[in-house]
Formats: structure tokens, C-alpha cells, sequence
């Protein structure tokens, strides 16, 4: 088949530019736009059977809209109508420090009659979507369009107490969007009241020392997005320019440095405009931020296979043939390996789309797509291209038609001449193979004791893992600073607090209390009462603990247990706690819809980050503070399911640590079955495989230490996304290298013995794939100059992860193991082991440096 398709390329070079150039340009131009293709947020791709995922579909039943339509607050900011906590908020905190008692008359003021007046402008103007259309630019819209459902102030006399910090020195005016955190919709909402906080009008109007912070899980969002798009762009900059010196490094040839990086630039384009036709037919699904995946593997790989093939075009001219010929062989002798070597990178990577968590599913199936076509370019685009240049690819040193065997460049300037005539690489190899013949145990063993710590280091930090939000961005970020002014006046989850429903077996509910369920107020009151006793003797042994619960809101304390809000309730005249009471009701009680009179509600306030770990452990615990509270005669046939960030948070990483485990057992398992095809050695290829996961534990050992030493006191773990990224991409793809030495290996030994063929290997290998290993680091490398701190961790364990494969792993610990093998060091478990029977005179054969 590589036969045909060298000829046909060698033919057509023309023709098979001009197709590829075409379809390339085709499919971009006719690619349909990102909105409604690209998927928005993060717990969208949670699995339908996750807790959280319940839990949103029990709320919109048990709690529907009075009026019938989405959850909305009505016009006027502080109206009684019952929001939908689903979505996502913008907060304006605004705190005095210079006045002990606290805000002011003027501060208060200010909030109510110049802030929030403009809020609401901004909230009746603004819709749902990426812009504001220009013939409606800051008109009123209707109310079921806007993306803000309402705004709550601490003006509103029903929760404006909740608004206001216990030491009186800030108050928070809060936005609920209908939008989930990460939807770039919300960009809008935010740039809108970001603009308004820093516009002259309002800050001549501020009264002097008071200040002004923007934070809430929607500007956490948009910061995120900003920043992912921000470092998807210098990335795929830094990418080009970096590959660009790479290759001008290693072959000193401008022309022959454009071959891989126009392949593979015009590959990845066409990968991209592939998938969202794909996606728009609904064969795939896609979501933000995975172009830049794509675009760092695929521009890794690519140029790798691009190298592969101009090295064997390198070597066939230097063996006398001419271009076309040269094309041919190269694409014949080649072809088969970047074939396999893609596959099992594909087959690798694609075991991620049995990933439970979408964004892994869909990154498994986008980057195998994109490494298909990068392959395809590869054998097909740059020999194309390399035949149309000619002697031109390898200008100033320019060859020509036919040289003879040896005779190499035709004379150019003495300079590059010398330049081109130092080997050090080949030098590098060829002395690793004089020290691997004297002292393979030695070098195998030394090798392992000094990578052996980090090994432990990671294996031991797998579940270390850091899910907070604020931690991934810049110090100086709006959100970040306005998260820090909340949580030094708030407790840190009042903006993301944990919503807990109580679904109750209503016949139960019947038996219990003769008759009535929850839809019934004092039957409602006495239930929520006794509940609540039950779970505030467990409280003090969990406010003790090194998690804090900060507050309880149920219909029993539906402000909260501050003192505060307790004083402002027992101070309602008579007929304001009726109606109080009935608002408690419909707010913590189902009253209407399939589920009237059978789920109660009860919001948990935690001291820590929702985000944050410790959060995430201190759930589980007061999940089951709740059950033990329920009645004995209910708690049976009682379901208790829990909504908000921190239960988002929890559901991810339950849903990502089982995944890690499944998709790392099926990446191994397809792997090496990949390698046992193509090599036909089991035992040499289980080990391979352990050598290459040896590799994994030792990149993201050194990626904890490396991060910690940088950052010790605010280090909270490696960011979630790092290890399954880091191990599915370094076993697929980094047995790309075990491949290429071993089918080398095999070819040599058939003409050197077991033992020298494996040295000869090495040597002849060692230069190309150095080159591609420091190519592909530098393309992971650059996910580091981003301002995200998770995509940094990333790209450094990835850089690290191939440089070590590339210069330990692939030249050092296989040829070592091999060679104490194939020389009868394993004495009669080598042949179990897959060694090679050898006569005497070639394993005591001297290696000729010239053959080295």
C-alpha cells in the first residue's frame, strides 16, 4: 500500500498539494460558527446519574417557577420570587477598612440609591448571549431573554441581613445569572458591570474610602475563559516560533525547517474545521478550550512523523538515489512505521472516550482525529512538498540530482560546511553504547535508584489533586482579588453555599403525620424543628473539627443562626412573621408541582472555599449529619441529594478518579496489545510498558516537587486534569520512541547478533529521535507560558515526562534491560523473558566506532 501511495505522490506532487490545500481551505471557509457547536461549562459533563445531577432535576420539580416559565426574581431588585440556584452570580463586595464601626449612613446610601439603580439597568438591557444587538444596544428586553434573573441587595428587608458582613464593615449586592459558571455568555454580564465599577460617573459619586471588588462564580468563570484563551493563543504562537528553531537547529536548512511546520499548520486548521462539522452533525460533541489540546498534540506529533520521514529521504539520497526515487523508498520503508506509531498513539489516546467525564471523552476522540489527519498529511502532504523544492529543501547546503553513495553536499561556504560535519549527537549515542556494552547492570541499576524517589513521590500524590478555582488564576485577577475582599468579611462559601434536598416517601409522610405532609405548615415547622435539633448537636463536633460549617438556613433559621439574623426575626411584628412564615415555607418546603409536600431543603454556609478540597471532604460528613437527623420512621425510604459548587465539585472528582483508573487500565491494555502486534515479543513488551509507566510516576513526582518548592505555603496539589492528561498522552504516544528503537533493534540484530544489534540500534536512532523527543517537549513546553497555573503543571509534566523518555527511558534503561538479557545475565528465566539465542562470536564482538 505505501508502495502505490509513493508512486502516486511521486507522480502527482502537484496535484496532491493542490487537493489537500483545497479540502483544507474548504472545509474552514464552510465551518459553521462556534456558537451552539462548542459546549459550554463543567458540570454539564458530569454523568446523568451523578448526585449533583439528580439533585438539579429534583430541584426544578420539587420547586417550579410560579409562573410557570424559568426560574426568575421579577423586575424589582429584592422581590420575594424564588430564584433558581442552578446557575451562576456576579458579587459586588463593597467594604470600608478605615472606620471601626463599620459602613456608613453614606456607604448605604450610595448602595441604594446611585449602585444598584445601575445594576438594574444593566440587568433589564442585557440578554442571554455573547453580545448586545446593535439596533437594541442598552434597550429594555423582555424579562424571559435577560440573563440576570435578579438582584439581591442588602436593602431587601427579607434576606438583606444575610448581605451584610457580621463585623458591619461590607455588604455584597448579588447577581443571579441563569447561566452555569463557566458559560461564555456570561462574558458580557460581567465586562458590563466591570465597566460601570470603574467608570467616572460612579467613582466621583463613591464616598471616599470606601472600595469597590467584582467576584462571584460567574467572574471566576469569565477570568478562566479569558485566561484559556489567552494562553491558547500564545501557546500556538510560541508553538510555531519554537518548532520553527528547533528545526532550523537540526537541519540548518530554512526551506527543509518550513516542510513540517506548513504540514502541520495546515493540518491542524483542518483538524479543527473537521471537527466542528462533525460536531454540528452530532457525531461528537465538543467543548471550550479543547482546541488547545489538539493543537499542542497533534503540532507534537506531526512534526515528529514529518522528521521521521525527511530523515529516511535524508538517508536515501545520501545512498546515491534521486529525489523521486528517494520519495518512494522513503514513503515505502516509512510509511509502515508512522502507521503504527500513529495508531497506537490513536488507540492509546481514543481509550478516552470511555471516559464517564464528557470533557475526557470528547478530548480522547478530537485529539485521535487530529492525529489521523497530521499522519495522513505526513505520508502523503510533505513528500509532496519535499519533491517540488528538490535540491532547494536543503538550501545553502544544496544537493544534487543523483550524487553518488558518500558523496553527500555539493561544497558550500567552510563555516556551515563544519557546522553541518559535527555529529554530536551521533557521538553521544555512540559513547552510550560503548558504557552500555561495559556496564549494563550497572547503568540499569544506578538509572533506577536515582529515579525511584520521585517515583514514590508521584504514585504516593496520585490523589493529591487541587480543585479550586482561584488557585488556577493570576493573584491580580478581578475575580481573585474580589474573592479575597469577601472571604476576609464573609465565610468563604456564603456566595456558593451547600444546598441539601430531603426527598421524603410522601405515604410515609402520611402515616407519620396522620394525613399531612409538607405542604402543611406547622406539619412542615414541627419536622423542620425537630431536624434541626437533631443537627445542631452534631455541629459543634464538626465546627471543631478542622473543617467549619459557618451557618444553617432552614425553615427553622431561614436568615441563618447569627445573632444578628435571629434578632431581626424576633423583631417582626405579628402580622410580618405570618407572612414570614409563609415565604419560609415555599422557599425551604415543596408546596407545588409533581413533588408538592415532599422535599424539604436546608442550605449548609461553609467557612473554607466551595472549591476547595477540604470542602469537598466535609460534605461527605454532613450528608450523613442530615440522614442521622431525619426521623427514624422516615429516614428508610428518605432520599437526601446535594446541590451547589461544592457538591458539583465532589461529583467531578468522584467521576475523574474513577475514570483514571478505567482509562488507565484500557490505555495500557491496548497498548500493549499494539506492541505484541507489531513486535511479536510479550515479555519484552510488558516491559515496556512498565518502563514507560515507571517514566509517568517519575514526571509527575518531580511535577509535586517542582510546584511545591515553588510555591509552598499557598501549594494546594497538582490540578486535577494533570495526571489522566499526563499518563494517557506519555503511554500512547511515548511508546512512539520504544517502537521505532525495537523495529530497528530487530532489523540490526538479524545482521549483528542480539547483543550488538541492539547497540547498533541505538546509535543509528539515537539522533532522529532526540530530535523528535526535544520537539515534541518544546510543543508541550509551551502550555507553560500561559497564565493558568493547572495548564502550566500540564505542560511542564508533559515537557518532562519526553525529555525522559526520550534521554533515560528509550537509550538507556530498554537498551540496559535488553542487554542484560539478550548477553544470558537472566540466566534460565531469559528465555521466558523473551531473550535471543546468540553464538559467541557475536556477543563478544568488538562495535567498530565507524559503525557507531
Amino acid at each position: 500500500m505505501y508502495r502505490r501511495i509513493g508512486e502516486t505522490v511521486t507522480r502527482f506532487p502537484i496535484f496532491t498539494i493542490g487537493a489537500w490545500v483545497t479540502i483544507a481551505i474548504l472545509a474552514i471557509v464552510m465551518a459553521p460558527q462556534r456558537g451552539g457547536i462548542w459546549q459550554e461549562g463543567e458540570f454539564a459533563f458530569l454523568p446523568e446519574d451523578a448526585i449533583s445531577s439528580q439533585a438539579q432535576h429534583l430541584f426544578r420539580d420539587a420547586f417550579p417557577p410560579s409562573n410557570g416559565k424559568r426560574f426568575s426574581r421579577g423586575k424589582r431588585a429584592g422581590s420575594s420570587v424564588q430564584q433558581d440556584p442552578l446557575g451562576s452570580n456576579v458579587v459586588v463586595v463593597l467594604f470600608r477598612e478605615n472606620r471601626p464601626e463599620g459602613l456608613s449612613d453614606e456607604d448605604r446610601q450610595f448602595i441604594r440609591e446611585k449602585l444598584v439603580p445601575q445594576l438594574e439597568e444593566i440587568r433589564n438591557s442585557t440578554p442571554l448571549g455573547y453580545e448586545i444587538e446593535s439596533d437594541n444596544a442598552y434597550g429594555e428586553i423582555p424579562e424571559e431573554e435577560r440573563v440576570v434573573q435578579g438582584i439581591s441587595t442588602p436593602n431587601d428587608r427579607r434576606i438583606g441581613s444575610l448581605l451584610t458582613s457580621p463585623d458591619e464593615r461590607a455588604a455584597i449586592v448579588v447577581l443571579d445569572l441563569r447561566t452555569e459558571f463557566l458559560d461564555r455568555q456570561n462574558g458580557l454580564i460581567v465586562d458590563r458591570i466591570e465597566e460601570l465599577l470603574n467608570s467616572p460617573d460612579l467613582l466621583t459619586t463613591k464616598p471616599i474610602g470606601l472600595a469597590i471588588a467584582l467576584s462571584g462564580s460567574a467572574t471566576v468563570g469569565r477570568d478562566l475563559l479569558r485566561a484559556e484563551s489567552e494562553s491558547a493563543t500564545r501557546t500556538e504562537t510560541f508553538t510555531k516560533l519554537l518548532v520553527i528553531v528547533l528545526l532550523l537547529l537540526i537541519y540548518r536548512a530554512p526551506l527543509l525547517a518550513l516542510v513540517p511546520l506548513i504540514t502541520v499548520g495546515l493540518s491542524v486548521e483542518f483538524t479543527l474545521a473537521l471537527l466542528t462539522h462533525l460536531a454540528e452533525a452530532g457525531w461528537i460533541g465538543l467543548f471550550n478550550g479543547l482546541e488547545i489540546y489538539v493543537t499542542v498534540v497533534v503540532y507534537g506529533a506531526g512534526v515528529d512523523y514529518c522528521l521521521f520521514l525527511i530523515a529516511r529521504y535524508k538517508e536515501e539520497l545520501d545512498e546515491g538515489c534521486s529525489f523521486s526515487e528517494a520519495i518512494t523508498l522513503s514513503i515505502r520503508k516509512v510509511g509502515a512505521a508512522l502507521a503504527t506509531s500513529a495508531g497506537t498513539s490513536i488507540v492509546g489516546i481514543g481509550m478516552m472516550s470511555f471516559a464517564e467525564f464528557g470533557k475526557f471523552r470528547q478530548a480522547g476522540i478530537a485529539i485521535s482525529i487530529g492525529l489521523f489527519v497530521a499522519s495522513c498529511f505526513a505520508v502523503t502532504f510533505t513528500p509532496a512538498l519535499l519533491l517540488l523544492l528538490k535540491n532547494w529543501a536543503f538550501w545553502p547546503d544544496v544537493r544534487q540530482e543523483s550524487p553518488k553513495a558518500k558523496e553527500g553536499w555539493i561544497p558550500v561556504a567552510t563555516l556551515w560546511k563544519k557546522m553541518n560535519e559535527q555529529r554530536w549527537l551521533d557521538e553521544i549515542w555512540s559513547l552510550t553504547a560503548r558504557l552500555l556494552k561495559r556496564f549494563p547492570g550497572r547503568i540499569f541499576i544506578g538509572t533506577i535508584l536515582v529515579m525511584l524517589p520521585l517515583a514514590i513521590v508521584g504514585f504516593s500524590n496520585q490523589s493529591n489533586l487541587s480543585y479550586g478555582l482561584l488557585t488556577d488564576l493570576p493573584q491580580g485577577d478581578t475575580s481573585v482579588e474580589g474573592a479575597m475582599a469577601i472571604q476576609k468579611h464573609f465565610p468563604a462559601g456564603v456566595t456558593g453555599p451547600v444546598i441539601m434536598l430531603v426527598h421524603f416517601d410522601q405515604d410515609e409522610l402520611h402515616k407519620q403525620f396522620e394525613g399531612d405532609d409538607l405542604t402543611d405548615i406547622p406539619t412542615s415547622r414541627r419536622l423542620s424543628k425537630e431536624m434541626t435539633s437533631s443537627i445542631e448537636k452534631s455541629l459543634p463536633q464538626l465546627i471543631e473539627s478542622e473543617f467549619h460549617i459557618a451557618d444553617i438556613r432552614n425553615q427553622t433559621y431561614p436568615l441563618g443562626k447569627s445573632p444578628k439574623a435571629l434578632k431581626y426575626l424576633s423583631s417582626l411584628r405579628p402580622r410580618e412573621q405570618g407572612a414570614r412564615r409563609i415565604f419560609q415555607h415555599r422557599t425551604y418546603t415543596s408546596t407545588r408541582g409533581p413533588l408538592a409536600g415532599q422535599v424539604m431543603r436546608i442550605d449548609f454556609v461553609f467557612s473554607t472555599d466551595p472549591f476547595d478540597r477540604n470542602s469537598i471532604k466535609q460534605l461527605g460528613s454532613v450528608e450523613e449529619v442530615v440522614r442521622k437527623a431525619i426521623p427514624e420512621p422516615l429516614r428508610e425510604t428518605a432520599q437526601v441529594l446535594t446541590l451547589g459548587p461544592t457538591a458539583g465539585i465532589r461529583d467531578l472528582k468522584l467521576s475523574t478518579d474513577r475514570d483514571r483508573i478505567r482509562i488507565g487500565i484500557l490505555v495500557v491494555l491496548a497498548v500493549y496489545i499494539m506492541l505484541v502486534i507489531l513486535l511479536r515479543q510479550p515479555a519484552v513488551c510488558g516491559y515496556l510498558m512498565v518502563s514507560v509507566v515507571f517514566s509517568y510516576l517519575v514526571a509527575l513526582g518531580m511535577t509535586f516537587v517542582v510546584f511545591y518548592l515553588r510555591d509552598p505555603t499557598h501549594f494546594t496539589g497538582i490540578d486535577w486534569k494533570v495526571p489522566i492528561y499526563l499518563f494517557t498522552i506519555l503511554i500512547a504516544m511515548g511508546e512512539d520512541y520504544n517502537i521505532l528503537l525495537m523495529a530497528r533493534v530487530d532489523e540490526e540484530q538479524r545482521h549483528h547478533g542480539p547483543v550488538k544489534g541492539i547497540l547498533v540500534a541505538l546509535t543509528k536512532t539515537g539522533s532522529i529521535i532526540s530530535s523528535c523527543g526535544i520537539i515534541m517537549a518544546g510543543t508541550f513546553a509551551s502550555l507553560m507560558i500561559g497564565s493558568l497555573l493547572g495548564m502550566a503543571q500540564l505542560g511542564f509534566a508533559l515537557a518532562f515526562g519526553v525529555l525522559l523518555d526520550t534521554f533515560i527511558v528509550r537509550p538507556i534503561l530498554v537498551p540496559a534491560y535488553l542487554i542484560l538479557l539478550n548477553s544470558g545475565r537472566f540466566g534460565t528465566f531469559g528465555r521466558y523473558l523473551g531473550a535471543k539465542e546468540q553464538t559467541t562470536a557475536s556477543a563478544e564482538e568488538e562495535i567498530p566506532n565507524a559503525e557507531l
